[in-house]
């Protein structure tokens, strides 16, 4: 009888186990590796995305599976153990009193611990060291379960979906795992302590994070820093310019307005014929530059770039007068820290 109630306590904390693993396992289980094995083609898988997408009715089945395990425990085991334990009270020559209180006091306190140990704790150990793993276990019994009481288990979850919506509270049927740019920069950090990613990784990912919370402004050169030509300089002396500033393209100034007319490329220039370099550049040559507001964000500074096909472009404050000009490799260098061009180089 004994070997019996023993084996009523161990089913009964293994039906507790798990329920409390799979509704672990369905909170701290990542989409993204569920997805990845369902495509491969795992059956378990897709079983497990399924009950994530089906969040609220599967969390309070595990809630109520672990509810009716532990009042079965209580109802079936406690006593039955307490009787048995009694008997060993009784044989040791303790009064019939103590002995009956003494052994019930000890079957809740043996069943207790192994459940708290074996019932909780273990199913919750497992369950967070590896989510997906876990809940691709369980979730064909748990599903099981679910589908045989689900009538039982929706009125339950709108029950207390009712309780919590007068604290302003919606509950939800899916976790939602997005997250903003403080929280990714939180998480590159840690990754990076842990030793997850490299220095320069991080880096590199927290610049592009940055790149939504700066302006042009904030990387542009400033307009007296700017190395400009005149629009009627002659090509020789622009190649001069050119050849003392290590820069391939300079843009283009009007000295009477003081306006920017467009920018001059060195590759341009190399097509020019030898007759040309005592003239000024030919309009044709100069190119169109694109205009930025100095508040413009520097995610949308990149697009418009790309989109334009342009490496350069001038910069303009609310007025409409220029401030400045930006390139392409400003904010490259945004994000990966300075990068030397040939002309600051050593010779080999």
């Amino acid at each position: 009888m004994i070997l019996l109630s023993l084996l009523v306590v161990v089913a009964l904390v293994a039906v507790n186990a798990l329920f409390v693993a799979t509704e672990f396992a369905l909170v701290a289980a990542r989409p993204s590796s569920l997805e990845a094995a369902a495509a491969e083609g795992s059956v378990s898988a897709s079983r497990a995305l399924a009950a994530r997408r089906d969040l609220r009715v599967q969390m309070s089945g595990a809630q109520l599976g672990i509810t009716v395990s532990s009042i079965a425990l209580g109802i079936l085991a406690e006593p039955t153990i307490g009787r048995h334990l009694e008997s060993l009270a009784d044989a040791a020559g303790l009064p019939s009193g103590v002995s009956s209180t003494t052994a019930l006091v000890l079957a809740i306190g043996l069943v207790a611990v192994f459940q708290m140990l074996f019932g909780e704790l273990v199913p919750k150990n497992f369950a967070i060291a590896d989510p997906e793993r876990t809940l691709r276990w369980t979730v064909r019994l748990h599903g099981a379960f679910v589908a045989v009481l689900r009538p039982g288990i929706v009125v339950v979850d709108r029950l207390a979906a009712m309780a919590v919506r007068p604290f302003g509270l919606r509950p939800v049927d899916e976790i939602r795992r997005a997250v903003g740019a403080p929280e990714l920069t939180a998480l590159l950090e840690a990754s990076r302590d842990e030793g997850l990613i490299e220095s320069f990784e991080h880096d590199l990912l927290t610049g592009v994070l940055d790149l939504g919370r700066q302006t042009a402004a904030s990387v542009m050169v400033a307009r007296p820093s700017v190395v400009a030509v005149d629009r009627r300089l002659p090509l020789v002396e622009v190649e001069d310019v050119m050849a003392s500033s290590g820069h391939t393209r300079l843009p283009v100034l009007d000295r009477r307005t003081g306006e920017v007319v467009g920018m001059v490329h060195a590759k341009d220039l190399l097509r020019l014929p030898p007759e040309a370099r005592d003239e000024p550049v030919p309009l044709e040559s100069i190119r169109s530059l694109l205009v930025l507001h100095t508040d413009l964000l520097l995610d949308d500074v990149l697009q418009g770039l790309r989109r334009s096909r342009s490496q350069m472009a001038v910069v303009v404050d609310g007025s409409g007068s220029w401030v400045g000009i930006l390139s392409m490799d400003d904010v490259v260098e945004e994000l990966v820290g300075e990068i030397p061009d040939e002309s600051e180089q050593g010779t080999r």
